[in-house]
């Protein structure tokens, strides 16, 4: 008598040690078998395999493995390292599944269990303790520049933006700042200003001032040619975070004549005015 398939679907689903790739296998096969109300011989077969292999499988994980594993989840989970806790998780459910790991996947373990070492943690322990004030300036001007141009780093420029004691890992910190297009954007910022605050300015020949008072994420325009023409006052220098990186980008606060408002202009775009 043919076995009914359903039974079979209910009880791998059941089973904790299916996992990830596999398990989403096995509900693909039970969507195919709702749909249409069988499967072929190749999905039985495969279903019925998974089974026999989950049935002949042990019911621990190897002693001295197990510790191993254990001992790594639980650095990972004091470190906050979320996909090292999914990823040994996921070794485990294999192991109890009856596969054994894959050249890769030990590969990809050896290297989680040595950045959960007591040797990786003591060099994160003093990176931490020797964070200055000066890094966390740069931080925080590569952190304003992300969040103005979205994609990359944004939880980690919002992390350095939201609280005044987070340290990022050094490896996280030197991939932000360090790039050749933070690099930029910190020369930038704490560059020596061309102009001071009470100085003459003009908009250079295509220059560009921002729209309204919002830098990050506001737009660069073209000015009227009535504002082209006249000179400004610089009211402050570097009011606002830098959100280019091209060279000549420090944020100005200056007040055309006939304006009644201040605008925002960059570096790039100023020249000295004539009273």
């Amino acid at each position: 008598m043919a076995r009914r398939i359903q039974p079979i679907f209910d009880s791998i689903l059941a089973d904790p040690r299916i996992t990830g790739f596999e398990r989403s296998f096995v509900e693909s096969l039970q969507a195919h078998y709702h749909s249409r109300k069988s499967l072929t011989a190749g999905r039985r077969r495969c279903l019925l395999q998974i089974e026999e292999r989950l049935n002949a499988a042990p019911a621990t994980i190897e002693a001295s493995l197990d510790s191993q594993l254990s001992d790594v989840i639980s650095r990972a989970k004091a470190a906050n390292d979320n996909w090292a806790v999914e990823f040994i998780g996921s070794l485990r459910g294999q192991l109890l599944a009856g596969r054994d790991l894959s050249p890769r996947q030990k590969e990809i373990f050896a290297k989680v269990e040595a950045r959960h070492s007591d040797e990786a943690q003591a060099v994160r322990d003093n990176w931490a303790s020797n964070f200055t004030s000066e890094m966390r300036e740069k931080m925080i001007i590569a952190a304003h520049y992300y969040l103005a141009n979205p994609t990359y780093f944004r939880d980690l420029a919002r992390k350095a933006l939201e609280d005044d004691a987070f340290v990022p890992s050094k490896k996280a910190y030197e991939k932000m700042v360090e790039n050749k297009f933070a690099t930029k954007v910190i020369e930038s910022a704490l560059s020596t200003p061309k102009f001071a605050p009470g100085a003459v300015v003009a908009l250079r020949s295509g220059g560009k001032v921002f729209r309204g008072d919002n830098v990050v994420g506001g737009a660069l325009f073209y000015p009227v040619d009535s504002i082209k023409r006249n000179v400004a006052f610089v009211l402050k220098v570097g009011s606002k975070p830098v959100v280019s990186s091209a060279r000549g980008c420090k944020v100005y606060t200056v007040l055309f004549a006939g304006d009644t408002a201040p605008t925002h202009v960059e570096e790039r775009s100023l020249k000295k005015g004539k009273r």
